[in-house]
């Protein structure tokens, strides 16, 4: 496989320059929460995450400590809301699930049909990463493997072929489709602005891709930006018309040329210990921001590593950008433009919850 030359993160004046846009963020439920890989925030400003002990948190507003929503068991990953603002949340090794603000938990989707004229059974959702929920009530959402349950993600990332799939489930039916499929690690997804398309992260690919699901281009798959310096975790709609996007890690001429070579790797994970395999620098702390065209307008960073080693999400609510991480024991919270004031009807909402 071809690997393009990574973009230079240290050129002088370079859109990727390192920063410390996030460096000092906010720490929310340090200590309480391990690993919330994404974050989503309702109306009232209570934040919801998982971590990887199975457990869905709720935190009333910044200045609370999380309380325990739910146990869904597995490992939550993507978290959005639908119209009621229930959370629904995808969970290696389970399928998609809803959690009810009461905190009753509940199975959308844990197999679809199996693929006819193939040996291997297709049909159990392995790696359900990250969701959106469309306008309609749609669920749009990744399963990253077909191959490895999550547990093992690390060994389809070094495999580098594609084994992953786009689903949708559509509530009013209970039905659950394949919407894409031979796709590379899909990660991060995320509804258009306008809603006629679906942008997809590639890890393995370094790359963002939109999947249109209306008007004339629907069906079709194509490529929105190309070539990132990182491995491309979740996405998000911003507040301007842009998108957010995390790297979970971020490449290195030693990971480049091993993704090249597939008999080095299949002798590198059948030979040498696991803590010596040789994988993107994952001790990173980049957050971007993309146009509805591609462009890539500036990266954000916090160049000491210190609280946010590994970013693997992001959203924007009211000013604030909320940092999730796989492997981070905190949420973190940094303003990014001036925050809105909220009404009083807003503010005793949120206290009512």
């Amino acid at each position: 496989m071809h690997i393009e030359k990574s973009p230079d993160l240290y050129e002088p004046g370079s859109v990727w320059s390192l920063n410390n846009r996030l460096t000092g963020a906010q720490p929310l439920g340090e200590g309480v929460l391990d690993g919330p890989e994404d974050v989503v925030i309702d109306s009232s400003g209570a934040i919801y995450c998982g971590d990887r002990r199975g457990w869905i948190w709720r935190i009333a507003d910044p200045e609370s400590k999380p309380q325990l929503l739910a146990r869904v068991g597995g490992h939550p990953l993507g978290v959005a809301l639908d119209s009621e603002e229930n959370v629904i949340v995808c969970v290696a090794g389970m399928g998609l699930y809803r959690v009810s603000q009461q905190g009753a938990v509940s199975a959308l989707a844990t197999e679809v049909p199996r693929s006819r004229r193939r040996i291997n059974d297709d049909s159990a959702i392995r790696l359900a990463d990250d969701l959106d929920v469309a306008a309609d009530g749609t669920v749009y959402f990744s399963d990253a493997s077909t191959r490895f349950d999550g547990d093992e993600y690390f060994l389809d990332l070094i495999e580098n072929r594609p084994n992953g799939r786009l689903l949708s489930y559509n509530p009013a039916t209970g039905r659950t489709a394949v919407e894409l499929r031979n796709y590379s690690f899909p990660n991060g997804v995320c509804l258009s602005h306008d809603g006629q398309s679906v942008l997809i992260n590639s890890s393995n690919l370094y790359r963002v891709d939109r999947y249109w699901i209306a008007g004339p281009k629907k069906g079709q798959l194509e490529p929105l930006v190309t070539n990132l310096p990182g491995v491309p975790d979740n996405i998000n709609r911003a507040s301007d018309g842009t998108y957010w996007v995390a790297f979970a890690g971020m490449r290195t001429p030693v990971w480049d040329l091993a993704a090249s070579m597939p008999g080095f790797r299949r002798r590198m994970i059948k030979q040498v210990p696991v803590d010596e395999w040789l994988v993107p620098n994952l001790n990173s702390s980049c957050v971007i921001k993309v146009t509805e065209d591609g462009e890539i307008l500036e990266s954000m960073w916090d160049d000491t590593q210190a609280d946010h080693p590994v970013i693997t999400s992001m959203r924007e609510f009211e000013g604030y950008l909320y940092l999730g991480g796989l492997t981070n024991n905190r949420l973190g919270r940094v303003q990014v433009r001036p925050a809105p004031e909220r009404s009083s009807a807003q503010v005793l909402q949120g206290a009512s919850r």
